[in-house]
């Protein structure tokens, strides 16, 4: 008897863990008083939530790159709109902030 076993892995070989991980579009950001916390808005789904953001920081610009789990492959595309609270490793200081997936400015002091 022969047993053949199909399935994925990552480009490491490895199994993947949990929900697929997705990019999002940010809409809009606004920043706390504080200088450091900000309020991301972006497009997303019924069927996810928030994963994580990954931080640029540059002279004149951060950039922020807003990543979603989504729970399952059959989740319509709703268009809701979805708030992430993330904090900056340093403040803003008059810096515009870019959405790292389409190199839009999502705020401007």
């Amino acid at each position: 008897m022969v047993l053949l076993a199909a399935g994925c892995t990552t480009k490491a070989g490895e199994l993947p863990q949990g929900p697929p991980r997705e990019i999002r579009i940010i809409n809009n950001v606004v920043v706390a008083d504080d200088d450091r916390t900000l309020a991301v808005r972006y497009w997303g789904t019924e069927c996810e939530e928030f994963s994580d953001a990954e931080i640029e920081y540059g002279i004149t610009q951060i950039k922020v790159a807003v990543y979603a789990l989504v729970a399952t492959e059959e989740c319509r595309r709703s268009g809701l709109q979805q708030t992430a609270h993330i904090t900056l490793g340093q403040p803003l200081d008059s810096r515009i902030i870019i959405d790292a997936n389409t190199d839009t400015v999502v705020y401007g002091p």
